[in-house]
């Protein structure tokens, strides 16, 4: 059911007992014979009852495309899109960019994850599809020899490891490198725009799953992070993003009243991301985080792992916004049942994600020791170094140190980013004084603040 059908459920169910209450209020007024009392209750139900049944308004760029016609008429366009890029009315992009009057599209190129399976068979005959996922990362020469103009419209997730910013990225870069013009359409951070949490990628980790050194969760549009990439980290593109309507920083999904469509395969639900952003970041250990299952980014578990003692312990520290209780799952295609704990987001405005991770690993250690196995490989980086982006985190959970420490060592990052970030946002953040504190950045309306994080200029990076 969506979100409007039950706004209007709710005023019809408001109204009727107004009615009820119009009924017996004329049935005292005949008594008292005045009229002021029934005028009264029905101007609260006219002025009430609309405001009630409204939903939010929020239109993704797609729908004020025409903001860039200009840039569109008469060109051969190259759209970087997949199945969650819709408009407010479900339409896919790259159809409505076709129903546009002399805009021809010439080339699509699908993301991690592809096109998906709504990808329609009506597009113009022979129009090549592109995968920029795998060994070719990042599109041509020969692929953009026949593209006048890049659309890309990626439906992002607020979490550096989801690879679709770093393809916009690697976009913007060949796009720049081919003389070619990109327009970045602009979609809801399903997060928020609030929730900024992990650490800042270390130059040396840089990679397909982190690119750029922004925190693990970042808080930003990806039309945002387009002219953060764009401006602060040297991609110099002719770039333009085609704002959203209607959105602010303060909304979840579910505040925007839009259709949720997946993604990719595991993402689920508008509150997916939240999940995933707190369970991901395992990858690299010998703990799971229920792929495949019903349970899928909501549990972490192990064969080993006394769910009910560890979920008691992480209750204890009272994290903000989420309780634990123990979990078992069973492992598909096999006959092991793996256990440990799920987590119940219960407060989105006050949750950390990575803050909370860290704390459920630490506990994890504390309690079993070596069993936790953080892998290494033979040559090359820990994978879990790179989903982190720094070594610092898996350095201090096998050194024994307390999660508190390791959050804190992440916060010097954190806040210059915050302060970074200020200059790229789209949406007005939140006044400093309505802002929570860990999300002020030292220096907040300094226009003389220095910024240390790294900036890049390489700009001919392959995974």
């Amino acid at each position: 059911m969506g979100r409007g059908t039950v706004h209007w459920m709710e005023a019809l169910r408001r109204f009727a007992t107004s009615v009820v209450a119009l009924r017996a209020e004329l049935a005292m007024m005949a008594r008292m014979r005045s009229l002021a009392p029934f005028i009264a209750t029905l101007l609260v139900c006219l002025i009430f009852i609309p405001a009630l049944a409204q939903s939010p308004e929020v239109f993704p760029g797609v729908d004020g495309v025409e903001l860039a016609i200009d840039a569109l008429t008469g060109r051969r366009v190259g759209v970087v899109t997949h199945q969650a890029a819709v408009s407010r009315d479900g339409r896919l992009t790259m159809l409505v960019l076709t129903s546009l009057p002399d805009v021809q599209l010439s080339a699509l190129f699908a993301p991690e994850h592809g096109l998906g399976d709504d990808a329609p068979i009506s597009l113009p005959a022979n129009t090549p599809v592109y995968s920029l996922f795998g060994r070719v990362t990042q599109p041509t020469r020969q692929m953009l020899s026949g593209v006048d103009v890049l659309v890309i419209d990626l439906q992002d997730v607020g979490v550096r490891p989801f690879t679709y910013a770093t393809t916009m990225a690697l976009t913007m870069e060949a796009a720049r490198s081919a003389g070619k013009p990109v327009i970045v359409l602009d979609r809801p951070n399903p997060m928020g725009g609030l929730l900024v949490d992990g650490p800042v990628l270390e130059p040396k980790l840089r990679s397909f799953i982190g690119m750029y050194p922004i925190p693990y969760v970042h808080g930003m549009t990806i039309g945002e992070l387009a002219q953060l990439y764009n401006r602060a980290f040297g991609i110099g593109a002719d770039l333009r993003v085609v704002p959203m309507r209607g959105w602010s920083r303060q909304m979840l999904w579910a505040d925007t009243g839009l259709s949720w469509v997946n993604p990719s395969p595991g993402l689920l639900t508008g509150d997916s991301p939240f999940y995933y952003a707190t369970t991901g970041a395992i990858d690299g250990t010998n703990l799971w985080n229920g792929v495949s299952t019903d349970s899928r980014f909501q549990v972490i578990v192990a064969r080993w792992i006394d769910g009910a003692r560890l979920a008691e312990r992480l209750n204890r520290y009272k994290l903000p916004g989420v309780i634990f209780s123990a979990a078992t799952v069973p492992l598909p295609f096999s006959k092991q049942v793996w256990s440990g704990v799920q987590l119940h987001v219960m407060d989105p405005s006050q949750y950390k994600p990575l803050t909370t991770t860290v704390y459920v690993l630490v506990e994890i250690r504390k309690m079993y020791g070596n069993r936790l196995v953080i892998r290494r490989p033979r040559r090359g980086l820990p994978l879990f170094d790179r989903v982190w982006g720094t070594r610092e985190v898996r350095l201090g959970i096998m050194r024994g140190d307390d999660a508190a420490t390791i959050v804190a060592r992440w916060q010097p990052g954190l806040q210059q980013f915050l302060a970074l970030r200020q200059r790229y946002l789209l949406y007005p953040d939140v006044p400093l004084s309505n802002r929570p504190a860990w999300t002020q950045a030292p220096g907040d309306g300094q226009d003389n603040l220095q910024i240390t994080i790294p900036q890049y200029r390489d700009r001919g990076f392959r995974e």
